[in-house]
């Protein structure tokens, strides 16, 4: 797990506004998962990436990370807006 500061100031591109940056890293030998997180204006935003033979069911991981996300912003007393879960993320957890 990696966390990357990045800038706290709205950049910008050839005048476009760079609305969110997305993590990506790589998985090596001996790797089973890489987690990067990079923080961007007020915002955290995260990359995973696992090895499926490892790790078959990532969706998994990704919902249990918002469920403890979702967990931490209702104990900090933020309002997180609601999602609804996708119908893939459903069926993933209930394999």
């Amino acid at each position: 797990m990696s966390n990357v500061p990045g800038p706290e100031k709205t950049q910008y591109w050839n005048g476009a506004r760079l609305e969110r940056f997305y993590p990506v890293s790589a998985i090596v030998n001996h790797m089973a998962l890489n987690i990067t997180i990079i923080s961007y204006e007020d915002r955290l935003e995260f990359g995973i990436v696992g090895c499926r033979r490892t790790l078959p069911s990532m969706q998994r991981l990704l919902q249990y990370l918002d469920d403890a996300l979702l967990e931490l912003e209702t104990d900090l007393g933020m309002s997180p807006p609601h999602k609804r879960q996708s119908k893939r993320a459903k069926q993933a957890l209930s394999e």
